[in-house]
């Protein structure tokens, strides 16, 4: 059996969509479709009930309220059954026609067949452009390397999902993660088409926040940057002693206004963004040592409905 995990904010008008294209490029295939509803506002946990009435291995997670899609993610891996698991968005962004050669080429022996973007229909300038800036970004900072425009739709084989679910990270950035564990990968490119219906769920706010998590998941680079901007503060700060100094013995007399006001600002500035690296990591740590759960599920309908 293949398990297709389908996060899902506020795709009522999605819902069913995917479900035919799933069924239509995986006809002769035992596919259990999971749909996590992450804290929707509207009638998509009705949808895909609806589903479900007429279709067994149609499966709905509900959340207790909006923790986010890679948290969505994990649960829909922790419930999947199948001896290989594909994940992708609800709205259809990641093309269904994919399905079949990401299922043949598992069957042929690939673990992770990892689905790379090459393009989005009718994304913006800015939309293109925070995307590589954000995968620019990561490979200069991340230790494991991450395969540039990956995305969540990838097939990930028995043998992986189990080997991620070890992990204890209370934001996880799965797409890093599959890259840590080293297998490897199959990849695939393709073009990501609009919107079938809806807006987007990610706010800049939010593609923000996945960036930290994704560094801070990571790397520990971002800690020795700080520890090197330290060094060279302090560098500096001697190399213009030594300047003041040699000035001195030559009688000049320095202005001190500029120098200081300088000096007091570069030296803020430097201090600031170290505490904020230093607490992005102590800001996880915390997250980790209480214990906190990376979801809420208010709703699990694991077995299939009951006929009157």
């Amino acid at each position: 059996m293949i398990s297709i995990v389908l996060p899902a904010h506020n795709e009522q008008d999605n819902a069913s969509a995917i479900y035919a294209e799933i069924r239509k490029y995986l006809p002769d295939i035992e596919v259990e479709i999971v749909f996590v509803d992450d804290g929707s506002t509207d009638a998509t946990a009705a949808r895909v009930r609806e589903l479900r009435a007429r279709d067994p291995l149609v499966r709905l997670i509900r959340f207790s309220r909006n923790f986010g899609q890679q948290a969505a993610l994990l649960a829909g891996l922790q419930a999947a059954r199948g001896a290989a698991v594909i994940t992708m968005d609800c709205d259809l962004q990641h093309p269904p026609e994919y399905l079949p050669r990401m299922v043949a080429e598992w069957k042929d022996g690939a673990k992770i067949v990892r689905m790379v973007r090459q393009d989005t229909a009718g994304a913006s300038g800015f939309k293109k452009l925070t995307s590589r800036l954000f995968y620019r970004i990561l490979q200069k900072l991340s230790e494991t390397p991450v395969a540039k425009d990956a995305a969540d739709y990838a097939l990930l084989d028995r043998q992986i999902v189990d080997q991620l679910l070890k992990f204890g990270d209370r934001r996880p950035f799965l797409r890093g993660m599959i890259s840590w564990l080293g297998f490897p990968e199959l990849q695939i490119e393709y073009v990501a088409a609009g919107r079938h219906a809806g807006k987007p769920a990610y706010s800049l706010r939010k593609m923000i926040r996945l960036s930290l998590d994704a560094v801070t998941s990571l790397s520990s680079k971002p800690l020795r940057m700080a520890l090197y901007l330290g060094f060279s503060a302090a560098a500096l700060a001697v190399a213009y002693l030594v300047f003041v100094l040699v000035a001195y013995q030559q009688g000049k007399v320095l202005p001190g206004w500029t120098s200081i006001i300088g000096a007091t600002v570069f030296l803020g500035g430097a201090q600031l963004i170290c505490i904020g690296i230093i607490g992005e990591y102590i800001a996880r740590i915390y997250d980790h040592t209480r214990r906190v759960p990376p979801f809420v599920i208010a709703e699990d309908e694991n077995e299939p409905p009951k006929s009157h």
